[in-house]
């Protein structure tokens, strides 16, 4: 399955969230979804340093993936110049709610709402574990920031602040000990959702991050859909949409391939699915490119670096 440029909602009305999945697809192929991460609380290393004394340390990779082939995939891909008639390509500068701004915008936090897109009853002892399953994915993504370029943040927090169900009996807890429960609030696609004013985006109508004073309870930035007999996953700076199968049986696990490769969307990477979105038959296998590894590598880290060093000027740090 093929993913399409998009731009960032200016509405955080979900009816259109049908349109936003759809166009951002991403599909991962199911299979051993769960490895040992590479990465570590240290920072990855900074190739050879081009930045001066005294400035923030940027740099270029001098392993594993060349410059040449990392400035292929900005110029070609996702930067400003790409030919976006190719559903393919993205431009990562005309959108200005990537995970990396929700990040930024609330001081290296980010909370979820999760979408439970099943018949299945969930119970409280699986449900709990997954702040912490996204908490390493994101360590895994954020091991290729720390230090880097400034970026302030030595982690990131996730925060689960809702469960959206389309019956509260699919849960076998009652309280709001894992975040509130909503029951019954659907999208046009008839899958549960939590409250349009807790939704927390960057409003193209406003030029400014949305109002959630209306919210009852916490806003979220991102969802995590569990769809049961989804196949692969679905990502971009909405959430990640996975196969509720194979997140549950691999919940343990350090690296979940799926939800790590859909939150790489979020962060504004494409895929490289076909010859001619990769700039060499010997591009290194990376995480985005599907199938050809479980976890993010050196390629995976340097192309969000490369996002960094073109959105840092939006930032304040």
């Amino acid at each position: 399955m093929r993913h399409a440029s998009m731009q960032s909602s200016s509405s955080p009305n979900f009816s259109c969230s049908a349109r936003r999945f759809l166009a951002a697809a991403a599909f991962v192929g199911l299979g051993a979804s769960s490895f040992a991460s590479a990465a570590s609380s240290e920072a990855a290393t900074f190739g050879d340093i081009t930045s001066a004394n005294g400035e923030c340390v940027v740099g270029n990779p001098n392993t594993y993936i060349s410059t040449k082939y990392l400035d292929w995939v900005w110029d070609n891909r996702i930067g400003p110049n790409v030919d976006v008639s190719k559903e393919s390509n993205w431009k990562v500068m005309d959108n200005k709610n990537w995970i990396m701004d929700h990040i930024v915008h609330n001081n290296g936090t980010l909370n979820y709402c999760v979408r439970w897109d099943s018949i299945d009853k969930l119970s409280k002892s699986m449900a709990s574990k997954f702040q912490d399953a996204l908490t390493r994915q994101y360590k895994a993504w954020n091991h290729w920031l720390i230090g880097y370029n400034c970026w302030p943040h030595e982690e990131i927090k996730v925060n689960i602040v809702g469960f959206a169900v389309k019956d509260a009996s699919l849960l076998d807890w009652t309280d709001d000990s894992l975040g509130k429960i909503y029951e019954g609030d659907l999208d046009n696609d008839g899958v549960p959702q939590c409250p349009q004013s807790c939704y927390r985006f960057y409003d193209n109508g406003i030029s400014g991050w949305s109002d959630t004073s209306a919210c009852k309870s916490e806003p979220f930035d991102v969802f995590l859909q569990p769809k049961k007999g989804l196949d692969g996953g679905f990502g971009y700076d909405y959430g990640q949409a996975v196969n509720q199968e194979d997140m549950l049986s691999n919940i343990d696990g350090d690296q979940l391939t799926i939800i790590a490769h859909e939150i790489g969307h979020g962060f504004g990477l494409p895929d490289f699915y076909e010859a001619n979105e990769q700039p060499g038959t010997d591009f290194p296998n990376c995480l985005m490119k599907a199938g050809s590894s479980m976890t993010v590598t050196d390629s995976d880290g340097w192309m969000l670096r490369r996002v960094l060093e073109h959105l840092k000027p939006r930032y304040n740090f």
